[in-house]
């Protein structure tokens, strides 16, 4: 019998916010207690049945990112802005390139990046190959068609060859 692996609550989490209705139901909820929404409303709003929107707020709230107040039999949702922030911030600690501050990101700094002129723009069924004449000597550098496109790169042009580690970029 295989031993049972606790999983990471990220995964969960990104399942549950990738169904389409329940991320459009965050999204309607109040971020409040006090201005909670009931079922039959989140279901007028988003033209779906109440037992639709009913399991779909169970997943949120086994989440905790929503919360529920009951009165007698009518039960009223609410986003929980604590846990939808602890949420942010899990995730930002799993997916650091992806959800992390713009800060922690590695940012390529000016001597990773020497200038010259584009002397050759050759290209290819996929890739192009740029040269460029830095101070008498041709780096070249293997980009795609369509990021030569983009720089709209041509011989004469000043542009950057960005050295990041043992791959060459070209800026323009």
């Amino acid at each position: 019998m295989p031993a049972q692996t606790l999983e990471h609550p990220a995964p969960r989490l990104l399942r549950a916010l990738g169904d389409p209705v329940r991320f459009r139901l965050l999204r309607e909820l109040p971020a409040e207690e006090a201005a909670e929404v009931s079922v039959g409303e989140l279901a007028r709003r988003l033209n779906v049945g109440d037992t639709v929107v009913s399991q779909h707020l169970r997943v949120l709230a086994s989440l905790r990112l929503v919360g529920v107040q009951r009165k007698g039999r009518t039960a009223r949702y609410f986003v929980n802005a604590a846990a939808l922030r602890g949420a942010r911030e899990l995730l930002a600690e799993s997916l650091p390139t992806l959800f992390g501050p713009t800060a922690r990101q590695p940012r390529l700094s000016a001597r990773n990046q020497i200038f010259g002129r584009v002397v050759e723009v050759r290209r290819g069924d996929v890739n192009a190959e740029i040269g460029i004449d830095i101070g008498g000597q041709v780096v070249t550098a293997v980009i795609t068609n369509r990021s030569a496109d983009r720089l709209q790169l041509q011989a004469g042009d000043v542009a950057a060859a960005v050295f990041k580690a043992s791959e060459v970029m070209v800026l323009k």
